[in-house]
């Protein structure tokens, strides 16, 4: 069982890690993960730096990617002592090709929740991140 201070540092790194999602800092972002980071994006597992760092990229964060003005917005933090929950908006612009979809320049924001995990020298250990990729593809334009 995590103590309460161990809790408090965890929630300042996720709240860290948001600011510089927000903020579109890769290079800080990255700083809040642990040596061997593990993401699971709805399914698709995401393994080591090199590999998150372009999933980051290839969203928005940096200097190309697919969405402009990417952004999440915190509905509720949820403080457990094996993980932290976010639960949240996420939202953008979709200015760049994505995932091979062309550019409809829309406007998207669709729930999301993160589950952050910890390791040993209490950095994030991984996120896993479930969003419903079909409402995102619905508000792209791309189904019906």
């Amino acid at each position: 069982m995590a103590n309460s201070s161990t809790l408090n540092a965890r929630m300042k790194l996720c709240e860290e890690h948001l600011r510089a999602e927000n903020a579109h800092d890769v290079a800080a972002v990255m700083a809040t993960l642990g040596r061997q980071p593990r993401y699971i994006v709805n399914g698709t597992i995401l393994e080591g730096h090199e590999a998150i760092r372009a999933q980051y990229e290839d969203m928005g964060l940096g200097d190309a990617g697919g969405f402009s003005q990417l952004k999440v917005d915190v509905i509720a933090w949820h403080v457990g002592d094996e993980a932290i929950i976010l639960e949240a908006m996420m939202g953008g612009t979709h200015t760049a090709e994505w995932q091979g979809i062309p550019v409809t320049g829309r406007s998207f924001a669709v729930p999301v929740c993160a589950i952050f995990t910890f390791d040993a020298e209490e950095k994030v250990a991984g996120e896993r991140i479930y969003f419903d990729s079909a409402l995102l593809l619905r508000l792209l334009g791309v189904l019906s």
